[in-house]
């Protein structure tokens, strides 16, 4: 059955489970969308339930009869019959079908039971023969009759029983927030009325019901209801109240004769994989065991939406049973729990019931339960089971088949696609067949089979075809597949329906894999079946008879014909071709004189052999004969001899009876045997040529040619190897005696067993010759015979001698003359005298000298220690060699052996140390200039164990990197080890290219070296960068975890940029400023030396594009010939090269010449001479002033540039500090760590913010009298509160009263919410509503005022439903940054002074709050706060500049940490007690008569005023204790805490500075005048303070504002949900201006509920924020403000310092802040029943004292809220203001008109 999204639906009959000689009927059903299916198993028929419409068909999917629904006149919130005056809202609805039952008596059906959404969800009952016949139907239905849920996206299930004859039918269905309140999840109804009881049809009147505590929170799910065995059973899903919240699928059972639920028992379903959620049910049978298939999926995280991971499990209802009798048998009579004492059965649905412990029998007689048993009973075991099928992705509906005993389970998804799953014995599925049904439409979950079990029924949501023919395309695939729709249309090639098929109608032209002659027609033969590819002929088929002439260009069928080639079949042999040819399995011939092979049966040339698998008779030759009387000539045949076939025919060659070698410039005759050659005249055949002359030099190599080649050495004029009839004068028996050439090595050691190479000619014919020949200085050297070379080389190993000697080498070969060398081979004796180093790391690597004497000895020399070789380099002389040790596994001594041969050296005088590897453990800093030179600072440990450590980089130069990346080559570079400094290529395997650059390290100790960092090509690739130290090779990553950085070397200008070379003018006293670019990349203030001339110039700052340093006072002398120094800058420093700067000379400005020529005053009158000398003067001194206020501004300007690298060091310091802290702050979060706030007190700080005795803790103080009819009153005003009509008229009627002030706005709002509160889905929509009134009003005036303000009613309930919806995200992800960034700020404030009178602190971001002085004060103070008689003290730091009650508040930070602030004892009700030895015990207090009194100013205590010193020891003692100290006055966070008594003396107190006055320098105070001068001539200078506070504090602020708009997980529901609903205003509104929406979203979210956590951090957790803290946050709140505005964030000069403080972050937080909305906009709508989920009460809202305070808004404006209802029709035809005077008559007696 199929559903059309553009009105066309169909329903179709699948027969995917058995085979039918009958195609599949469907049906078109136009205008409905369908939802529930019904089959009448009596009749067949089926029963469609679609909206607004019923359809009757028959079993072959036939139209019978069809009946309207719907639309209908309704408004989920008014209760029918609908007036439309009545019910305003009413509008033509669409009539969902939520149930669709069959009614049936005595097993016989009698009726249609029909329940749609419109009216309350009533039902009625309509003709089976016509479904547009009502029998039943109530036009007044009460409450009780209202069945199925009136919102189509929430669930409804039903089943009909008997009981007692009488029929009942019981209905789950989930909750809905709109209409009427308290419908159960689950009832019994009755099916016909009922006179004795006068209750109507489907009422649940006097029946059974499930009673529930909160319907919104247990918001059941319901799949399946279905009855087995005198049960009924309903499979549902919803939250785990009484576990942990999660959602779970549960299984409840009902006696089916239990009207009033005392059997209900449920147990949770748990499907291995996390499989939670169930999507469809079925009760089927496994191997002949009644069984439940349930569909499951996986939900997201906590809420009940399935993802598309699902999974099919399966459940015995024998086991399924067997756990619900279990739990109920727990309840009756174990109280719910096991023998452990562990509960494991409860009362569910919060029931004021308790399991008890009633008789073991009980449930043998109570099976139903009764009055006095407990109920609802639910199990805290889950029934398990393992999924036999999982499926991605959404498994939407099930049903299953037996086939002769074995289970097929048919599963719908939510692609549209059915699949077949075969269920084996063990409990696995393996999945079979898939159909596609509609690819772009979920299955129903209404799959049903039909009467026969043969045939299924499928529901989806648009058309499709049934039968998908054309996906097959040939006639094999169309039949193969055997799909009953499709068969094969011969004549037109295609698989189509037999419809569809032009001739289907005549016999065999539409062929169906069902049919008898289901075969495809095939070509049977083929004649001929091969043909060579060089030929033409005709072929000929053979096909069925039955095939019609008339092809046309289809193809019908086909099959294959061989074609091939006889010239490639004679290449296949190249040395026999023939045997190739006529061997083959194709029919080839081979020409034996043309070489060729062919498929002709003749050859040009004759001599054909025809291949062996041709049949070839003999040639029969006709010849005319003259007959006996010769009248006429006789035919005579005469048989031929059969023509040559197969390979024994083809020419053969298999011996040569001649020699086969033939000797260069001879003729030879041959003889060849084999067969078949009589048809050849010329014949092939290879030979060996060969040369005597050719590789024997020598008469020695000639004769031991072998002798069948014939050669000999021919002693003629010219001597030489020649064959044997090629010599004329003889040849030579004997050979001239041996010459030795060469000898190598020409030394060796006394012991021998070095080999020694021979070289030479005539050197013996073979190894026996010379093989006891051969002495070295007269010492016999033995031959080696797999060395020996005949003739020409000879090596022999060595043998000892005794003494030193030395003589030639003489070699004899056998009876002939010795061969003597002309070079002298000597004996000598090697030593070794010692090593150098003696030690070296255990890596090895150490490049050792050893020196000795005659170390040349011998050719081949081996070195090693112990059992570990030596490598040996190219550098060695005859007094010393060099190798590089190896590794060695430990450390120790060991002695170097030197192996000459058999000869060995041991050095004992001097031993080698093997020592630890060195390690290191920082170096730094981390960056250079491609200038290299930087002073690399290393530390670790055995450093000095390498004798030259050197830092290494490998590179890859720039023009090499750049055709690397045009190439697009993948570069791979290996570090080479170079043995000495050098610059040198390395490679790899790949192409690759990279130089390596070494520099030796300096002042290398134990624990520390200095190393410069390598010169690199600019713009250089670095590969590598390493320190080396021998064979210990360790990176620069490895050190810190952070990698070594070049970077572009810097550049500094010429000092006079106009005029290169001309000097620049320098007034004494002040700086010389350089510019640059990029002088801080690498490179500290300490790193740069500058010179002017022969005398240094101090470098006083450094950035990145200035460097400022001071000269001496006076003109230095130049360091060359010039007259004036010039100013030298290099860096690391660097003498030469490309980080050395020559910027120009410098000339002093001394002054000495006056600015008025000498002439020039001597010509002026002696009249105007005065005036003069007074211009003069005045001149003179501007001059002066103007060049000091110069030199004044540059010398700030250098202390400014110190002043912030001294903060950038400060924030880094202080960074580090709280990172430290914080890492400790770390192991106490994420738990118990973080002391959140139980909800009750959280929404009681936000609801009621700044307020004591809010309602949440009171209670309902009333006489007891009184007290029943007052909470009976109040609960009559619950009701009317939750009729929308009246909430919303109360609400309009108090804001349009001018005595009703906004503060009484929010009061109510929150008393509301509290009310309200256990109804969070209606305060939602009630919410929606005002604000719906409220952006009406706004749209008219300034859209993008609207929440701006909280001035509103419904604007303090947003604030409070933000507050509410978003507490689980506070708990769970902001909470925790929240929670660092106020411990954070707390730490670095409470590190600094702060005056608790002002409220100040030298560590803040608000520059009101800044504390703008310099205060002396210890920061290092550390007291030991012991405490009783507790031996170990604890470390507590303060300043020795806090109060007393500071100090006290710092201990129990200390020794409360992690605790909440409530738990904690109040610092004033301790006293601080500094003991010093056994009797010194001193109570120290903020006021005693030890404070200093100074006019009419008192200042605090201090620890400083105590001095008390770092180290002294404290303790807290409760005050009562405390005998010697006086009254505490002061309590941290307040910000006047002056007393009255001082007051009225008229002291003024005072803590760090005085409030009103200048602050006085104390006369103690260390700073030099300049430094007090600079003070007060620039207060702002300790601004830089909020800098170093905000770096310091810049990443806790960015993981706050990360965790509130992050991207990488989901929004809140409650956001997405308001985001949406502002969406839908805008729109509906007509609003298209971005801006305004986005003010919104910003006014609702950031600014109304965020901005208040972010201030209030105690309205979270439980901490307490002083003034100071307070201070920072502010700051951090406006920061997060400016950054939800749309607004640009415009700052200049004028602008406030909070403003300017963050001014660079703001657009980063604005980005965050625009890709956060557009997500939430872009992303997928929550839906209903997800919000739904999402607003579940907390329950212990004292509502009942919020209706009490309510009501007394509502007496003091009782006259005019009666008239506002009175005024309406609607509240009249309700009669509400009736009901209000009920209410203020039971409340407080009031006299009404009742």
């Amino acid at each position: 059955m199929f559903l059309g999204l553009r009105r066309v639906s169909c329903i179709a009959l699948d027969q995917s489970l058995a085979v039918s000689l009958n195609p599949p009927t469907f049906i078109t059903l136009n205008g409905s969308r369908l939802n529930h299916l019904l089959l009448d198993t009596h009749s067949g028929h089926v029963y469609v339930g679609a909206v607004n419409v019923l359809y009757h068909l028959s079993p072959d999917l036939q139209l019978l009869s069809w009946g309207k629904t719907g639309p209908k006149l309704d408004s989920p919130d008014c209760l029918p019959p609908i007036d439309p005056t009545d019910c305003t809202q009413a509008e033509t609805t669409d009539n969902t079908n939520k149930l669709l039952l069959l009614e049936e008596v005595k097993e016989k059906p009698v009726s249609l039971i029909v329940c749609g959404t419109v009216l309350q969800g009533i039902c009625e009952k309509r003709s089976l023969e016509n479904v547009s016949q009502v029998l039943y139907k109530t036009d007044n239905p009460v409450d009780t009759q209202y069945v199925a849920a009136n919102d189509p996206r929430v669930s409804t299930v039903g089943v009909v029983v008997e009981q007692k004859d009488v029929m009942l039918m019981l209905v789950g269905r989930g909750y809905t927030s709109k209409g009427p309140g308290g419908i159960p999840p689950i009832t019994m109804r009755r099916l016909t009325p009922v006179a004795r009881h006068s209750a109507p049809a489907f009422s649940h009147e006097e029946l059974g019901k499930l009673v529930v505590g909160s319907y919104s929170e247990y918001n059941n799910h319901f799949v399946k209801a279905f009855p087995h065995n005198h049960y009924v059973y309903f499979v549902f899903s919803r939250r785990d109240v009484w576990g942990k919240r999660e959602y779970r699928t549960y299984v409840s059972r009902l006696c089916a004769g239990d009207p009033n639920f005392y059997s209900y028992v449920e147990v949770p379903l748990f499907c291995g994989g996390g499989y939670n959620l169930a999507q469809a049910a079925v009760l089927g049978y496994h191997r002949d065991q009644p069984t439940l298939f349930v569909a499951m999926a996986m939900g997201q995280a906590s809420t009940p939406t399935p993802t598309d991971r699902s999974a099919l499990c399966v459940y015995k209802v024998e086991e399924l049973d067997k756990a619900l009798h279990g739990a109920q048998l727990l309840c009756y009579t174990q109280e719910g729990k096991d023998a452990n004492n562990m509960e494991k059965a409860y009362i569910e649905y919060e029931v004021s019931s308790n399991c008890l412990k009633l008789p073991q029998d009980s449930l043998i007689k109570y099976p139903c339960g009764g009055e006095h048993t407990p109920s609802p009973i639910a199990s805290a075991i889950a029934l398990e089971a393992t999924p036999t099928f999982t499926w991605n992705p959404l498994i939407t509906a099930v049903t299953t088949a037996t086939e002769v005993g074995h289970t097929i389970v048919l599963l719908g998804d939510k692609n549209g696609r059915l699949h077949k799953v075969f269920l084996h014995a063990n409990g696995t599925g393996t999945k079979y067949d898939t159909v596609e049904v509609d690819a772009e439409s979920p299955i129903n979950a209404d799959l049903l089979l039909d009467s026969t079990k043969q045939n299924v029924y499928v529901l989806t949501e648009r058309k499709l075809h049934i039968a998908q023919c054309e996906k097959h395309l040939d006639c094999h695939s169309c039949l193969s597949n055997r799909d009953p729709y499709c068969g094969w249309c011969l004549l037109e090639g295609r698989c189509t329906r037999k419809m569809d098929c032009t001739r289907h109608a005549q016999p065999h032209h539409w062929i169906w894999s069902y049919s008898r002659e289901r075969q495809c027609v095939s070509i049977e033969s083929l004649q001929p079946s091969i043909l060579s590819r060089e030929e033409q002929t005709q072929v000929q088929t053979l096909i069925p008879d039955h095939l019609p002439l008339s092809f046309g260009d289809v193809i019908i069928s086909h099959t294959n014909i061989t074609f091939y080639d006889c010239k490639a079949v004679g290449r296949l042999n190249a040395t026999s071709p023939c045997m190739a040819c006529v061997s083959s399995m194709w029919p080839c011939h081979w020409c034996v004189k043309d070489e060729l092979c062919t498929h002709d049966k003749s050859c040009p040339r004759q001599h054909i052999i025809y291949n062996s698998r041709v049949s070839v008779g003999p040639l029969i030759s006709p010849r005319a004969l003259p007959s006996p009387d010769h009248s006429h000539f006789v035919c005579a045949c005469e048989q031929e001899q059969s023509m040559p076939r197969g390979p024994d025919s083809c020419p053969c060659v298999w011996a040569l009876q001649s020699f086969p070698l033939v000797p260069v410039g001879f003729d030879t005759e041959l003889s060849l045997q084999g067969k078949n050659l009589d048809i050849f005249e010329v014949m092939l055949i290879c030979l060996q040529l060969y040369d005597c002359s050719v590789g024997q030099s020598d008469c020695s190599q000639c004769r031991a040619v072998a002798a069948n080649y014939g050669c000999v050495w021919c002693a003629d004029e010219t001597p030489g190897c020649v064959y044997n009839q090629s010599c004329t004068s003889g040849t030579t028996d004997t050979c001239p005696a041996p010459v030795v050439t060469e000898v190598e090595p020409l030394t060796g050691p006394l012991e021998g067993g070095i080999l020694l190479t021979i070289q030479g000619s005539n050197l013996g014919q073979s190894f026996q010759d010379i093989q006891a020949g051969v002495t070295v200085a007269g010492v016999t050297c033995t031959p080696l015979p797999e060395a020996y070379r005949i003739s020409t080389s000879i090596v022999c190993e060595l043998q000892a001698c005794a003494n030193v000697i030395a003589g030639p080498v003489v070699v004899t070969v056998g009876g002939s003359e010795k061969g003597e060398s002309q070079q002298t081979f000597s004996y000598q004796n090697p030593q070794l005298s010692r090593i150098v180093p003696e030690k070296g790391p255990l890596a090895g690597g150490t490049m050792l000298t050893v020196h000795g004497s005659q170390l040349l000895t011998g050719q081949r020399t081996e070195q090693r220690i112990f059992f570990s070789f030596f490598s040996i380099s190219n550098e060695v002389s005859d007094t010393w060699l060099i190798c590089r040790t190896s590794h060695s596994n430990q450390t120790g001594r060991v002695p170097v052996k030197v192996v000459f041969g058999k000869a060995e050296r041991i050095l004992e005088s001097v031993l080698f140390s093997y020592m630890e590897d060195p390690v290191i453990t920082d170096a730094t800093p981390m960056e250079s200039f491609y200038g290299g030179g930087r002073l690399i600072y290393v530390t670790g440990q055995n450093l000095n164990v390498v004798q030259q450590p050197k830092m290494s980089v490998s590179y890859e130069p720039r023009e090499r990197s750049e055709v690397r990346r045009r190439r697009h080559t993948n570069v791979s570079v290996r570090n080479p080890l170079p043995e000495r400094k050098c610059s040198r290529r390395c490679s790899s395997a790949v192409v690759s290219f990279c130089l390596q650059i070494q520099e030796l390290c300096t002042n290398v100790t134990s624990e520390r070296m200095i190393c410069k960092s390598p010169l690199v090509e600019p713009k250089s690739r670095i590969v590598r960068v390493w320190f080396e130290m021998d064979n210990v090779h360790i990176d620069f990553p490895s050190i810190k975890n952070k990698t070594f950085t070049y970077h572009p070397n810097p550049d500094l200008f010429q000092l006079n940029s106009e005029s290169r070379g001309t000097p620049i003018r320098f007034k004494p006293g002040g700086v010389l400023a350089v510019e640059g670019k990029g002088l801080t990349l690498a490179m500290r203030k300490e790193e740069v030396v500058a010179r002017l001339g022969d005398k240094e110039c101090d470098v006083k700052t450094l950035d990145n594009t200035h460097l400022y340093c001071e000269p001496p006072e006076e003109q230095p002398l130049a360091l060359d010939d010039s007259d004036l120094p010039t100013l030298k800058v290099s860096l690391y420093p660097v003498l030469m090269g490309s980080l050395a700067f020559d910027l120009g000379p410098v000339e002093y400005d001394n002054d000495s010449h006056s600015s008025v020529p000498l002439a020039a005053q001597i010509g002026l009158a002696a009249g105007a001479a005065v005036v003069v000398l007074i211009v003069l003067v005045i001149i003179l001194m501007y001059r002066r002033k103007s060049k000091q206020a110069l030199r004044d501004y540059k010398k700030v300007l250098v202390q400014l540039e110190t002043l912030e690298i001294n903060v950038g060091d400060q924030c880094r310091k202080e960074f580090t500090d709280l990172m430290t802290e914080m890492m400790d702050l770390s192991s106490d979060v994420g738990g118990p760590g973080i002391p959140f706030l139980d909800y009750r007190t959280y929404a009681e700080r936000v609801f009621f913010p700044g307020q004591k005795g809010a309602p949440l803790s009171q209670n309902l103080d009333l006489p007891d009298s009184r007290r029943q009819t007052v909470e009976q009153g109040l609960g009559q005003l619950n009701n009317l509160l939750n009729n929308r009509l009246f909430l919303i008229r109360f609400i309009h009627t108090l804001e349009a009263q001018q005595s009703f002030s906004q503060r009484d706005r929010g009061y109510v709002a929150s008393l509301l919410t509290m009310a309200l509160h256990d109804k969070l889905e209606y305060f939602t929509d009630v919410m929606k509503t005002l604000l719906g009134d409220l952006m009406e009003q706004y749209v008219a005036k300034n859209p993008k005022l609207m929440l701006r303000r909280t001035e509103t009613v419904v604007e303090k309930m947003l604030t409070n439903w933000m507050s509410i919806c978003l507490y689980s995200f506070l708990k769970e992800v902001a909470g925790e940054p929240l929670y660092k960034l106020y411990r954070a700020i707390k730490y670095q404030v409470d590190k600094g002074p702060v005056d608790v009178v002002t409220g100040k602190a030298k560590r803040t971001l608000n520059d009101s709050h800044l504390l703008r002085e310099d205060i002396d004060y210890c920061s290092t103070l550390t007291v030991l706060v012991k405490s009783g008689v507790e031996v170990q003290p604890c470390p507590v730091k303060v300043l020795d500049s806090d109060t007393i009650t500071q100090v006290k508040d710092k201990i129990l930070d200390q020794i409360y940490k992690g605790a909440p602030y409530s738990q904690r004892p109040a610092a004033d009700s301790l006293d601080l007690e500094w003991r010093s030895g056994q009797a010194g015990h001193l109570t120290l207090s903020d006021d005693d008569v030890t404070a200093i009194v100074q006019g009419r100013w008192k200042r605090i205590n201090t620890l400083q005023h105590y001095k008390v010193p770092d180290g002294a020891t404290v303790a807290l003692i409760p005050r009562s204790q405390s005998s010697l100290g006086v009254n505490q006055f002061y309590q941290t966070g307040e910000k006047t805490p002056m007393l009255e008594g001082e007051e009225e003396e008229g002291l003024r107190l005072w803590h760090l500075v005085k409030p009103s006055e200048d602050p006085e320098i104390p006369k103690h105070r260390k700073s030099s005048m300049r430094e007090r001068e600079r003070a007060k001539a620039i207060p702002e200078i300790y601004l830089t303070r909020l800098l170093s506070m905000k770096g310091t504090l810049q990443k806790f602020v960015d993981d706050v504002f990360v965790a509130i708009l992050s991207r990488k997980r989901p929004p809140p529901i409650a956001v997405r949900f308001f985001f949406d609903f502002l969406d839908d205003m805008a729109e509906k509104h007509g609003i298209d201006d971005p801006e305004t929406v986005h003010i919104w979203k910003t006014n609702s979210l950031p600014l109304r509920f965020w901005v208040n956590i972010l201030k209030n951090p105690q309205f979270v957790f439980d901490v307490q924020v002083t003034d100071s803290v307070d201070a920072v946050l502010s700051v951090i709140a406006q920061t997060f403000i400016d950054s939800c505005t749309t607004s640009e964030h415009k700052v200049g000069r004028d602008s406030p310092v909070n403003k300017l403080l963050y001014a660079r972050e703001i657009p980063r937080y604005k980005q965050l802040v625009e890709r956060y909305y557009s997500d939430i906009h872009n992303a997928v709508s929550g839906c209903y029943q997800e919000m739904n989920s999402t607003l579940t009460e907390l329950s212990g809202m004292n509502s009942l004292v919020a209706l009490h305070e309510l009501y007394k808004y509502i007496n003091k404006y009782y006259d005019q809220i009666i008239m506002s209802l009175e005024e309406d029709a609607a509240g009249q035809k309700m009669q509400l203001a009736y009901r209000l005077q009920q209410v203020a008559a039971l409340v407080e007696n009031k006299v009404t008109d009742l």
